[in-house]
């Protein structure tokens, strides 16, 4: 198992939807795993620390694993099938006893950055996914500013349902935004 850490939460405009990407910890090596809009903002709010007004899923696990007086050891990146990643948590129960549950990753990541865990990703995993050298990716800032323009064409040529498709990714780039990164934009 090699340690991962999310690098970035980021839309893709060539797959329309969102990705979240692993970096080997200490290496040019990455991961890309194309998620929902709604795993996206788990992961982004995790990574920034915040937290929803009323819980989660990965807030229910955790609660749940508390009150049966388990306690969450790790969380992997297991296996790749079929296109398909596939995740692992780790759990300790209170007689000692070690129990491993399978997740979906964006269930998994929200988890373990919640609970301040490293992740962990199979060399199979990391050797049948993985890229080497990693992907330069557009700033948020830059892509908010490219995706204005985009919203402005839309609405002069009336086309009311793409521009509110590139509003809803300009509020989610705004979303990622560290509030101290808000004022070098």
């Amino acid at each position: 198992m090699v340690e991962v850490e999310v690098s970035e939460v980021t839309f893709s405009p060539g797959h329309g939807g969102y990705v979240v990407i692993l970096r080997q910890k200490d290496a040019d090596r990455w991961v890309p795993i194309f998620i929902g809009p709604g795993e996206a903002q788990s992961i982004a709010v995790n990574l920034r620390g915040n937290q929803y007004p009323r819980p989660m899923t990965f807030d229910l696990v955790f609660s749940l694993i508390n009150a049966l007086d388990g306690a969450v050891r790790s969380v992997s990146i297991s296996a790749l099938r079929l296109n398909t990643f596939y995740a692992e948590v780790e759990l300790l129960k209170q007689d000692g006893e070690v129990v491993r549950l399978d997740a979906r990753p964006s269930d998994a990541i929200p988890l373990a950055l919640k609970l301040g865990l490293p992740i962990r990703m199979s060399d199979q995993v990391l050797d049948a996914a993985g890229h080497d050298g990693y992907p330069q990716m557009i700033p948020h800032e830059d892509r908010i500013r490219q995706l204005e323009e985009e919203l402005a064409k839309a609405v002069e040529a009336e086309d009311f349902e793409g521009a509110a498709q590139l509003r809803d990714q300009i509020s989610y780039y705004r979303s990622l935004i560290k509030p101290e990164e808000e004022g070098e934009a």
